[in-house]
Order: C-alpha cells, then structure tokens, then sequence
C-alpha cells in the first residue's frame, strides 16, 4: 500500500546555482511507480491474491487478502484496492499526480465511507516541503516535515508530528537504485520501534527481510523469505511464496494486465 512512509515518487534536481529563471524549475519526471515496483513492460494494472497455507496439510488455504492496483499511462499508481477477508473490508486509494509525476494528493475510503486523505506540497524544484494528512471527518491528524530524498526522488527520511506540532514518530529508509532496501521508525523519544532490511535476488525481486518490530514489553525479530513460481512473457513473476521464521505462511498469485 502505498502511504507516506513507503516509496513516494520524488525527484531532487541537483546542479549548479541557477543562472536564470528557467533553471531554477525541476523538469524531471518523478520515478513511476512502475519502475520503483521492479514491473517490466507497460503494465496497466496488477491484481494479487493472497492465500494463507494450512499449517496442518501444507496447502494452499484460505483467501487473506486481494488488491487491485491502476496505473496510469506514464506507470504512476492511479488507485489502489485492497480486500481483507478477515473483515470482508475494502479500502479504495485514489492519487493525484501533477504533470511531472509527483503525487500531491490522495484519498481513501473503507467499505465505501471516507477513511483518510492527504495533501502533499511540492515547489517548482521538486522538495516535498509538508505532507498533511487528514482523519475520516477531514480533520487534520498530523504532518510530515523535514523530509529528505534520495537522487531518484524517493523518501529517505522525514518526521511526522501531532497537529500540536509535538513529534510522533520519525523514519529513513534505504534503497539499491531505486528498490526498497529496508527501513527504521523511532518513536518520540528516538527509541527504535521498528527496522528492517531487505537482501534482493539478482532480478532486483526481494528474496530475504530481516525484521525487528519493539514495543514495551517485548521484541519480536522476524525472518521473511520470498520464493519465486513463474513468471509471464515480460518477465514478471506471476507466484511467489513467502516464508516466516522457517514456515511456510502464504501463497501470493499475482496476474499483470498490459497495456496495448
């Protein structure tokens, strides 16, 4: 899902002083969302269906969750729809990109009601300068600043307050080009609450994470590992099975739709 913390398509400019007035706009497009996935060819939409395996037969289970996600024609995420079995829920996220890519504005509803929204201020050189996000009754909830991007215009970092402006939590994350590599939250205090770190096989797919998630009473460490069933004509993996501390949890089929 595709929210503040993860990987927002961004572009820095980076070069000399500017000499004129011209120079001083950014006219990179922001990475697509297509490209920052590690999707090959002109994909239009991608559908994931995800099962849980019995822990008793070793068979593909139950349905835990399906998503549906759109992009447009220059490969941004157009909207995003999630369905959670557990709670027969379905979350909609829809994005607003301007005419470079950058994403200014996205809304979500859950089973058809308003969930959460926010609104995201770019300047002509492509900095994020404040990212606002707002509760299901539209009231502001908190904000992102000081926010940092990589060369590809990815978030690597940034700090996300209370509307009191008192500090919630912050977060960095890392990247190999531009394929997620793994991440760290902090709480208020600057005590880690969550990391992660991700080893990428040599198609740029993930095939190993390392998690630690602390709360106040306990830790938990948790080791994913992602295995690969198929992959369609472009060259896309089509079946993935994931791992958890050594079993086997759930099944992902996955079916790409391309552009003509």
């Amino acid at each position: 899902m595709k929210i503040i913390t993860t990987a927002i398509a961004l572009v820095i400019f980076a070069g000399c002083k500017p000499t004129s007035e011209k120079s001083e706009i950014n006219t990179h497009m922001a990475v697509s969302d297509v490209k920052a996935e590690n999707l090959k060819g002109k994909v239009q939409q991608v559908v994931i269906e995800t099962y849980l395996i019995d822990s008793a037969t070793g068979q593909t289970g139950k349905l835990e969750s399906k998503s549906t996600e759109v992009f447009d024609d220059s490969g941004y995420t157009a909207s995003y729809t999630n369905y959670t079995a557990k709670d027969s829920s379905t979350t909609i996220f829809n994005y607003v990109h301007n005419a470079r890519g950058y994403l200014t504005s996205f809304d979500a509803t859950k089973n058809g009601k308003p969930f959460t929204s926010m609104k995201l201020d770019v300047d002509s050189m492509g900095k994020y300068n404040l990212a606002t996000s707002f509760d299901s009754t539209g009231k502001m909830d908190g904000y992102y600043k000081d926010l940092t991007m990589n060369e590809y215009g990815q978030f690597t970092g940034g700090n996300n307050y209370h509307p009191d402006s008192t500090l919630k939590m912050s977060f960095k994350t890392e990247y190999d080009s531009v394929y997620f590599k793994g991440a760290e939250s902090k709480d208020s205090v600057g005590k880690v609450t969550y990391s992660s770190s991700v080893n990428l096989n040599d198609k740029k797919d993930p095939e190993k994470m390392e998690e630690k998630n602390v709360t106040k009473d306990s830790t938990t460490n948790t080791t994913t590992t992602y295995a690969y069933n198929g992959t369609d004509d472009a060259g896309n993996w089509t079946q993935q099975t994931i791992t958890e501390n050594g079993k086997p949890k759930k099944i992902v089929k996955r079916v790409i739709t391309y552009k003509p």
